[in-house]
């Protein structure tokens, strides 16, 4: 018996067919293979997932609670802890999750590093929750960059300037109307890297503010945009270790001067404004000054001219390699 001829349209329905199959046998694969991936990862160690976890931001990083068992109570073992107000839609998300995290968080675990960043502003009792609990549980790294809407004389957690566990902390607090003050002493004796933005430094006794003496291991200072509290005249830098220095500009009408007793100093930078007065005891061992000053005003210019003049007269007698940026440059050959 001859069979019926095979027409093109049965051909094209035979071949769509087969390409049906096809496409849900590849389908079915590639299921397979997510799963075996998804496994492959969850029979990793718990110190490689929480390594890998830790370049996470944290409402990301809880999120993975919903993969498997495995991971449900994984975050909560998390050393570091990046805390980022960009993932959420408001403040009062934020606050909420922040809140809601250090609640539920394995309490019996200490912190290697807490990472707060909020653009907009932030209550202020909620930074001193935050705070007490990073120094209460022995951070190593702190890190928070936030504004504060404050009145006058608000301070800071003042455990966190006493954390014997900090070896770096960076303070960039945007506080209106006024600065943020720190204490007069910062005594932190564990501390390698200090970074300060936009704070007020304050003295003890006199008119000289002289906060970095205490922190004897102390490597590596950065300010910026600080401000002396009313009286003070003179910032002193006293420290034996410090080997790196940065100043940035400052916002006060009146530039205070500079003392530097610091006979290991090997780099300073100095950025935006020059530094008005400075009076140096030792800095045999400076290898390197980086200037990168501007004059933003006409009618500062030739104030900042001559600050800078008197900064390289003090500099050059030490300073074996000095770099100028070429607005610096600008600012010495036009006037």
């Amino acid at each position: 018996m001859i069979g019926s001829p095979i027409t093109p349209q049965g051909v094209i329905e035979r071949k769509r067919g087969i390409g049906k199959v096809e496409v849900e046998v590849k389908n079915m694969q590639s299921d397979k293979d997510r799963e075996e991936d998804m496994d492959r990862l969850s029979d990793l160690p718990d110190f490689v997932l929480l390594h890998i976890m830790k370049f996470m931001s944290m409402k990301h990083a809880v999120q993975t609670c919903v993969l498997s068992k495995r991971w449900k109570e994984l975050w909560k073992r998390l050393t570091n802890l990046a805390l980022h107000s960009s993932d959420f839609a408001d403040l009062a998300h934020f606050s909420k999750f922040l809140s809601w995290v250090l609640s539920n968080r394995d309490s019996s675990i200490s912190l290697h590093s807490l990472d707060l960043r909020r653009k907009g502003c932030i209550d202020h009792e909620l930074l001193d929750m935050i705070m007490g609990y990073a120094v209460s549980h022995d951070v190593q790294q702190l890190a928070i960059e936030v504004n504060l809407n404050v009145k006058f004389g608000f301070k800071l957690h003042p455990s966190i300037f006493s954390c014997k566990s900090l070896t770096f902390l960076k303070l960039s607090i945007w506080a209106v109307p006024w600065m943020t003050e720190l204490p007069s002493s910062l005594p932190l004796p564990a501390l390698k890297s200090l970074h300060l933005e936009h704070v007020t430094l304050t003295a003890g006794e006199g008119d000289c503010a002289e906060p970095f003496s205490t922190c004897h291991v102390l490597n590596t200072l950065v300010l910026d945009r600080c401000n002396l509290h009313h009286g003070a005249k003179f910032l002193c830098i006293c420290n034996s270790n410090l080997s790196s220095l940065t100043i940035g500009s400052t916002t006060q009408e009146t530039p205070y001067k500079f003392v530097l007793s610091t006979p290991n100093l090997r780099s300073l930078s100095v950025m935006r404004d020059p530094i008005h007065q400075l009076s140096a005891c030792d800095l045999s061992f400076l290898e390197q000054v980086n200037i990168d000053v501007e004059a933003y005003f006409n009618a500062h210019f030739q104030r900042t001219h001559l600050a800078l003049i008197s900064l390289l007269q003090v500099l050059a007698d030490y300073v074996k390699t000095m770099i100028l940026s070429s607005s610096t440059l600008k600012i010495l050959n036009n006037c």
